[in-house]
């Protein structure tokens, strides 16, 4: 069981997805910054980061949110027995501090592939929902996620992105012409649709000699090129 029920977590989407959704597609940001990467449902490994390097609150000893900003790099479900507990905390988080908690897409914030990783069992099980019912809490987070960012650039210098450049991203502007709510197409036809499957999925290669664009096997077993590897020199 989990303690929200499903009308709470929908309205705490429609508050995170209002912010969202007046917020770019591309977040600039400055230092001081604390990064996370993947979360994955792990949510007592959050709570743990929280406890020891400071957490995104105010009144407390612990909390820091007034000098740090916060950025989590995606990958908010899936793989983890607390999916649910880790994205409504960081929709209320980012409803509580719209302008210090940043949050982009990673390539599980996707029905597709969120639909066979976990997420999709536990709101099934947890929630007592069906996941396909178009009503579903599975379903409206999923919509929520179409309106994530894609990228945050930290002082004018740093790009973040959950996956990588790829072999088709040149410049934050190419991120910015995107239009959102945006559905990740994973059999790629246009130029735009690789764009996302490259900042999603893409990967650096495994050493600083293997240059230009390079097969991504482990990501794309079935060759179709979609998902590669970069070398240092595409950076």
């Amino acid at each position: 069981m989990f303690d929200f029920s499903p009308e709470m977590i929908m309205q705490l989407c429609d508050q995170a997805q209002a912010v969202i959704e007046n917020q770019p597609i591309v977040l600039y940001v400055e230092s001081p910054i604390k990064i996370f990467g993947d979360i994955h449902g792990q949510y007592s490994d959050l709570m743990r980061f929280f406890d020891l390097y400071g957490s995104p609150c105010i009144g407390s000893q612990e909390g820091d949110i007034e000098s740090f900003d916060y950025l989590f790099l995606g990958d908010f479900v899936d793989r983890g027995s607390h999916s649910l507990e880790t994205i409504c905390l960081l929709m209320a988080l980012k409803v509580k501090y719209p302008d210090q908690i940043h949050l982009i897409r990673g390539n599980h914030e996707d029905r597709w592939i969120n639909n066979g990783f976990g997420f999709s069992d536990e709101c099934a099980h947890r929630l007592g929902e069906d996941p396909t019912d178009e009503d579903s809490v599975f379903n409206r987070i999923n919509r929520l996620f179409e309106w994530l960012p894609l990228s945050a650039v930290i002082d004018k210098k740093i790009i973040c992105l959950h996956g990588g450049i790829g072999s088709t991203l040149q410049s934050p502007d190419d991120i910015e012409k995107l239009q959102r709510p945006l559905e990740v197409i994973h059999e790629v036809s246009t130029s735009e649709q690789q764009l996302v499957v490259d900042i999603l999925w893409s990967d650096p290669t495994d050493s600083d000699t293997e240059l230009g664009i390079q097969p991504n096997i482990i990501r794309d077993p079935g060759g179709t090129g979609n998902i590669v590897k970069y070398g240092p020199d595409r950076v």
